[in-house]
């Protein structure tokens, strides 16, 4: 049911995309009226599925318990709602959008530093990188789950290096391999800030973040 449904939608845009370019003047204002149409229903479906997953994703945080002791609080709905909002806005690359619901998440709970450490990847990706430095030195020196603050540190020094602060990149490059071994990001990115030759290619911590979109 759901496909045919798509199926059709998709058959009428497919139906636009043809018409419109040898459309008349008052064709064009019709098939304007029913791409908005399209649109509105591409939104509410937007909204659905956000609203689906965000379920999806409390039920596996209730299933593991706290595990690895970053999760939401059992009963904590003031938290659950933006959180899981900001996440579903996250996996979509909507940064902006998600970065009102962590931030509103970190209202209600300002200790909750992986809704901090998203926040911050929002605001790196959207270029703030002052502002996304500044949660992210908050995980490092307050946090106590040490792959969030090996993230943090590495983070730091992406932005560092960023700023072509090439020294203090490599202090941070090496406090996040001290603080996490186990994570290879650090490592390369180090590798690359002393490689002067080239390009840097720095790498952010993508599938740390992505372990934890999917905990």
């Amino acid at each position: 049911m759901i496909e045919q449904w798509f199926a059709a939608m998709n058959d009428t845009l497919d139906s636009l995309l043809e018409r419109y370019p040898n459309a008349s003047k008052e064709e064009k204002n019709a098939l304007d009226e029913q791409w908005n149409v399209l649109k509105t229903l591409s939104d509410v479906i937007i909204e659905s599925w956000l609203g689906f997953e965000d379920k999806m994703a409390y039920f596996r945080t209730l299933k593991q318990e706290h595990e690895a002791g970053f999760g939401i609080p059992n009963g904590a709905d003031a938290l659950f709602e933006p959180y899981m909002k900001g996440m579903g806005y996250f996996k979509l690359h909507m940064y902006a959008e998600g970065a009102v619901h962590f931030e509103e998440t970190l209202m209600h709970e300002p200790e909750l530093n992986v809704a901090r450490l998203f926040l911050a990847m929002c605001r790196m990706h959207m270029g703030q990188f002052l502002e996304a430095q500044r949660h992210f030195q908050l995980i490092a020196a307050l946090g106590d789950d040490r792959k969030l603050q090996a993230i943090a540190f590495n983070a730091l020094g992406c932005i560092q290096a960023v700023f072509a602060n090439l020294q203090q990149a490599e202090l941070y490059f090496h406090k996040a391999m001290e603080t996490d071994p186990a994570f290879e990001d650090p490592r390369r990115n180090l590798a690359s800030c002393r490689n002067r030759s080239g390009q840097m290619q720095l790498l952010f911590g993508s599938s740390e973040i992505q372990a934890l979109v999917q905990a």
